[in-house]
């Protein structure tokens, strides 16, 4: 017999698109939560038409954020059409949206006026900048809040221009702390019986991962600039050259990691150099250190090395490609990318959700919804419902 999964019975109202609103309502749907995604009648979620790839005419992008969703086709503009989706959100456990703020303010739809009908209502906005200050109303995306969080600063080669992180990282990171929250919130409604607001941006997530940054800028450190793969708090931490032109990426951790590194790349010579005795001195010479560990990678094979250091015990990982690391066998172990079923797009590849759960199911065995696929039924029985 299947488990459960863990938020069956929760219902949530999805006013989302693009990214990061529609990756938290995906994963609360992996998680079991029965999603109702409203869209515009004509149209729908802008990442419907969404390219470049498209399979039988259905956007790529759209699937792989829309899993296990339903959706209702309804106008914010139309009063009857407003009216029924405050009657959804008054049955609602959840409602997210992603929407600038103040937006649906001007429909009666805003946490302020909800929670007036729907005292039990756990509301979570997810923006750019946050819902007060002076860029609050500001519209966002993930690069424009990468390069003014200060993180594109950081980030590259130096000497080189801006460089992005290539995944919608805050997005995905605001769409977690979305989550994150949305849960907290439904375990203390438990105790009050009030639901309540939950906000989260790309600008603070952003800020939550500079954390070890932040603090060390305020400590009198320097001001963070790219240095590539490089750590600026410990070294050897980065990537380097082998012989046949791959790249190993290599970390040592604990007070013996430096001797094991060295012993892995029969380098006593680095070892016993005064500059490089302990971390602070590694990071403060780490270009010197770079060209004597790549003279010595460089005399070997990628292979080689593998075998060196984990015989050693030293944290290292070959650079793969997307389609070496599908392909390997500590993936397939997972089972976490697998093949869904579209009933138009046939055959389509899914990451599902990253957790295992001893005791209960993960990631939706359903897949993304057409237009207004459920406008009929809304929170109701639909057929395929488990």
């Amino acid at each position: 017999m299947a488990e459960a999964y863990p938020l069956a019975g929760v219902k949530v109202l999805d006013l989302t698109q693009y990214v990061a609103g529609p990756y938290c309502t995906q994963v609360l749907a992996d998680l079991g939560a029965t999603v109702l995604k409203v869209e515009r009648p004509q149209g729908g979620d802008v990442y419907r038409r969404q390219g470049p790839l498209f399979l039988e005419g259905e956007s790529v992008s759209f699937l792989a954020l829309n899993r296990g969703k339903r959706s209702i086709g309804l106008d914010l503009r139309d009063e009857e059409d407003r009216a029924a989706l405050i009657a959804l959100a008054a049955e609602a456990d959840v409602l997210v949206e992603n929407m600038k703020p103040g937006t649906l303010a001007r429909y009666g739809l805003d946490y302020e006026q909800l929670s007036q009908r729907a005292p039990r209502l756990v509301y979570c906005s997810i923006s750019g900048f946050g819902q007060t200050g002076p860029l609050a109303a500001e519209g966002a995306y993930d690069l424009t809040i990468q390069a003014l969080s200060g993180l594109m600063s950081m980030t590259g080669h130096p000497d080189q221009p801006p460089a992005k992180i290539p995944v919608a990282a805050l997005d995905f990171g605001s769409a977690l702390y979305g989550v994150i929250g949305i849960q907290a919130a439904l375990w203390q409604r438990q105790q009050t019986g009030r639901g309540q607001w939950i906000q989260a941006s790309l600008l603070e997530t952003s800020l939550a991962w500079l954390s070890m940054h932040v603090a060390a800028r305020a400590a009198g450190g320097e001001e963070p600039r790219p240095l590539g793969t490089r750590s600026p708090f410990f070294a050897p931490y980065e990537a380097y050259a082998t012989a046949d032109g791959h790249i190993v990426v290599v970390g040592t951790g604990g007070s013996d990691g430096w001797e094991r590194f060295c012993r892995a790349i029969d380098a006593p010579d680095l070892r016993d150099d005064e500059r490089f005795a302990e971390n602070s001195l590694r990071v403060e010479n780490a270009e010197a250190l770079r060209e004597a560990i790549e003279a010595r990678l460089g005399t070997q094979p990628t292979a080689h090395w593998e075998e060196q250091l984990r015989r050693e015990g030293v944290a290292f990982a070959p650079v793969q490609t997307l389609d070496q690391v599908l392909g390997s066998e500590q993936v397939r172990a997972l089972g976490l990318v697998r093949e869904g079923s579209h009933p138009v797009a046939g055959a389509v590849a899914e990451v599902g959700l990253p957790i295992t759960f001893s005791g209960a199911s993960a990631t939706s065995e359903q897949p993304a919804p057409a237009l207004d696929e459920h406008g009929a039924v809304g929170f109701g029985e639909a057929a395929g419902d488990d």
